[in-house]
Protein backbone atom coordinates (compact mmCIF):
# COMPACT_ATOMS: atom_id res chain seq x y z
CA UNK A 1 0.00 0.00 0.00
CA UNK A 2 1.43 3.54 -0.94
CA UNK A 3 1.19 6.45 1.67
CA UNK A 4 3.79 8.94 -0.13
CA UNK A 5 4.71 9.15 -3.70
CA UNK A 6 7.57 11.04 -5.17
CA UNK A 7 7.83 12.36 -8.79
CA UNK A 8 9.32 8.69 -10.12
CA UNK A 9 9.04 6.48 -6.26
CA UNK A 10 6.18 5.42 -3.89
CA UNK A 11 7.44 5.36 -0.54
CA UNK A 12 5.15 2.42 2.02
CA UNK A 13 5.21 0.82 5.01
CA UNK A 14 7.62 -1.98 5.61
CA UNK A 15 6.15 -5.60 5.83
CA UNK A 16 7.28 -8.89 7.14
CA UNK A 17 7.79 -10.19 3.25
CA UNK A 18 10.35 -7.40 3.02
CA UNK A 19 12.51 -8.64 5.35
CA UNK A 20 14.76 -10.58 2.97
CA UNK A 21 15.65 -8.02 0.45
CA UNK A 22 16.19 -5.98 3.13
CA UNK A 23 18.91 -8.19 4.58
CA UNK A 24 19.95 -8.99 1.14
CA UNK A 25 20.57 -5.28 0.53
CA UNK A 26 21.79 -4.25 4.04
CA UNK A 27 24.28 -7.11 3.70
CA UNK A 28 25.70 -5.87 -0.02
CA UNK A 29 29.30 -4.31 0.74
CA UNK A 30 28.79 -1.01 -1.29
CA UNK A 31 25.24 -0.34 1.34
CA UNK A 32 27.38 -1.99 4.29
CA UNK A 33 30.16 0.47 4.04
CA UNK A 34 28.51 3.91 3.30
CA UNK A 35 25.64 2.49 5.94
CA UNK A 36 28.73 1.97 8.37
CA UNK A 37 27.60 -0.95 9.47
CA UNK A 38 29.81 -3.05 11.96
CA UNK A 39 28.55 -6.93 11.50
CA UNK A 40 26.41 -9.06 8.94
CA UNK A 41 23.00 -9.19 8.89
CA UNK A 42 20.96 -12.29 9.45
CA UNK A 43 17.42 -12.37 9.01
CA UNK A 44 16.31 -12.57 12.47
CA UNK A 45 18.60 -8.93 13.16
CA UNK A 46 16.35 -7.87 10.05
CA UNK A 47 13.28 -8.61 11.65
CA UNK A 48 14.07 -7.77 15.28
CA UNK A 49 15.19 -4.04 13.88
CA UNK A 50 12.12 -3.54 11.97
CA UNK A 51 10.25 -4.60 14.44
CA UNK A 52 11.67 -2.07 16.88
CA UNK A 53 11.55 0.84 13.76
CA UNK A 54 7.94 0.01 13.19
CA UNK A 55 7.59 0.70 17.00
CA UNK A 56 10.20 4.14 17.14
CA UNK A 57 9.90 5.59 13.81
CA UNK A 58 7.99 5.81 10.48
CA UNK A 59 10.33 3.15 7.89
CA UNK A 60 9.29 2.98 4.60
CA UNK A 61 10.32 0.89 1.28
CA UNK A 62 11.03 2.80 -1.67
CA UNK A 63 9.16 1.38 -4.79
CA UNK A 64 10.15 2.07 -8.04
CA UNK A 65 10.25 0.50 -11.69
CA UNK A 66 7.41 -1.74 -10.20
CA UNK A 67 9.48 -3.46 -7.30
CA UNK A 68 10.89 -2.23 -3.86
CA UNK A 69 14.78 -0.68 -4.55
CA UNK A 70 15.66 0.25 -1.22
CA UNK A 71 14.69 1.82 2.48
CA UNK A 72 13.81 5.26 3.63
CA UNK A 73 12.81 6.44 7.25
CA UNK A 74 12.58 8.76 10.09
CA UNK A 75 13.57 7.83 13.83
CA UNK A 76 15.32 8.80 17.00
CA UNK A 77 12.33 11.64 17.23
CA UNK A 78 12.61 14.30 19.76
CA UNK A 79 9.02 16.08 20.19
CA UNK A 80 10.49 18.52 22.61
CA UNK A 81 12.38 19.95 19.97
CA UNK A 82 10.43 18.94 16.68
CA UNK A 83 13.20 16.91 14.81
CA UNK A 84 13.70 13.52 14.06
CA UNK A 85 16.85 11.61 12.25
CA UNK A 86 16.53 10.14 8.24
CA UNK A 87 18.26 7.29 6.77
CA UNK A 88 17.96 6.26 3.34
CA UNK A 89 19.25 3.38 1.02
CA UNK A 90 18.86 2.41 -2.14
CA UNK A 91 20.21 -1.25 -1.82
CA UNK A 92 18.91 -2.52 -5.47
CA UNK A 93 21.92 -1.92 -7.46
CA UNK A 94 20.40 -1.93 -11.09
CA UNK A 95 18.73 1.17 -10.52
CA UNK A 96 21.57 3.29 -8.49
CA UNK A 97 21.78 6.89 -10.22
CA UNK A 98 18.65 7.07 -11.67
CA UNK A 99 17.68 9.71 -9.05
CA UNK A 100 15.28 7.61 -6.82
CA UNK A 101 17.25 8.24 -4.05
CA UNK A 102 16.34 11.97 -4.28
CA UNK A 103 12.88 11.56 -5.67
CA UNK A 104 11.96 9.31 -1.88
CA UNK A 105 14.15 11.77 0.03
CA UNK A 106 11.91 14.76 -1.28
CA UNK A 107 8.65 12.98 -0.68
CA UNK A 108 10.23 11.93 3.03
CA UNK A 109 10.95 15.20 3.69
CA UNK A 110 7.91 16.42 2.83
CA UNK A 111 5.99 14.19 5.07
CA UNK A 112 8.39 15.45 7.81
CA UNK A 113 7.28 19.01 7.53
CA UNK A 114 3.70 18.73 6.34
CA UNK A 115 2.22 15.84 8.01
CA UNK A 116 4.65 15.16 10.91
CA UNK A 117 5.18 19.07 11.48
CA UNK A 118 8.64 18.93 12.18
CA UNK A 119 10.57 21.76 12.66
CA UNK A 120 13.69 20.36 11.22
CA UNK A 121 15.17 16.86 9.69
CA UNK A 122 19.07 15.82 10.03
CA UNK A 123 21.09 12.76 9.42
CA UNK A 124 24.99 11.74 9.29
CA UNK A 125 27.07 10.38 6.49
CA UNK A 126 30.61 9.32 6.43
CA UNK A 127 32.18 12.71 5.20
CA UNK A 128 33.78 11.10 2.10
CA UNK A 129 30.32 10.17 0.99
CA UNK A 130 30.58 12.71 -2.32
CA UNK A 131 27.62 10.73 -4.01
CA UNK A 132 25.33 11.11 -0.72
CA UNK A 133 26.25 14.60 0.19
CA UNK A 134 25.76 16.01 -3.46
CA UNK A 135 21.84 14.45 -3.23
CA UNK A 136 21.38 15.46 0.37
CA UNK A 137 22.59 19.57 -0.38
CA UNK A 138 20.33 19.13 -3.62
CA UNK A 139 17.46 18.40 -1.67
CA UNK A 140 18.20 21.44 0.81
CA UNK A 141 20.67 19.88 3.76
CA UNK A 142 23.24 21.87 5.04
CA UNK A 143 26.39 20.45 6.88
CA UNK A 144 26.01 20.99 10.61
CA UNK A 145 29.28 19.60 11.97
CA UNK A 146 31.97 17.31 11.27
CA UNK A 147 32.93 14.34 13.56
CA UNK A 148 36.74 12.98 12.92
CA UNK A 149 37.54 9.90 13.14
CA UNK A 150 34.08 8.55 14.39
CA UNK A 151 34.25 5.38 12.09
CA UNK A 152 36.82 2.96 11.52
CA UNK A 153 37.02 1.30 8.35
CA UNK A 154 39.12 -0.77 6.67
CA UNK A 155 41.39 1.99 4.89
CA UNK A 156 41.62 3.42 8.00
CA UNK A 157 39.30 6.39 10.31
CA UNK A 158 36.76 7.99 8.59
CA UNK A 159 35.02 11.59 9.46
CA UNK A 160 30.97 11.41 10.14
CA UNK A 161 29.26 14.95 8.98
CA UNK A 162 26.11 15.48 10.51
CA UNK A 163 23.88 17.50 8.20
CA UNK A 164 20.40 19.20 8.92
CA UNK A 165 17.60 20.86 7.07
CA UNK A 166 14.61 23.09 8.23
CA UNK A 167 11.35 23.96 6.49
CA UNK A 168 12.46 27.37 5.04
CA UNK A 169 15.09 25.63 3.45
CA UNK A 170 12.89 22.89 2.76
CA UNK A 171 10.78 25.23 0.71
CA UNK A 172 13.63 26.27 -1.52
CA UNK A 173 14.51 23.20 -2.53
CA UNK A 174 10.91 21.84 -2.74
CA UNK A 175 10.24 24.83 -5.03
CA UNK A 176 13.45 23.90 -7.21
CA UNK A 177 12.54 20.40 -7.30
CA UNK A 178 9.38 20.84 -8.52
CA UNK A 179 6.61 18.93 -6.05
Amino acid sequence: MTLLSGKHVQLRRVEPNDYPAIQTWQNDPEVFYWMDYERAFSLDDIRRSEEQACTEGHPFVIVAEGRSVGRIGLNNFRPRDEMASLYIFVGDREVRGKGYGIDALMALIAYGFDVLNLRKIELWTLAHNERAIHMYKAAGFVEDARIPERSYKEDGWADHLVMSIDRDSFSRARTSYGI
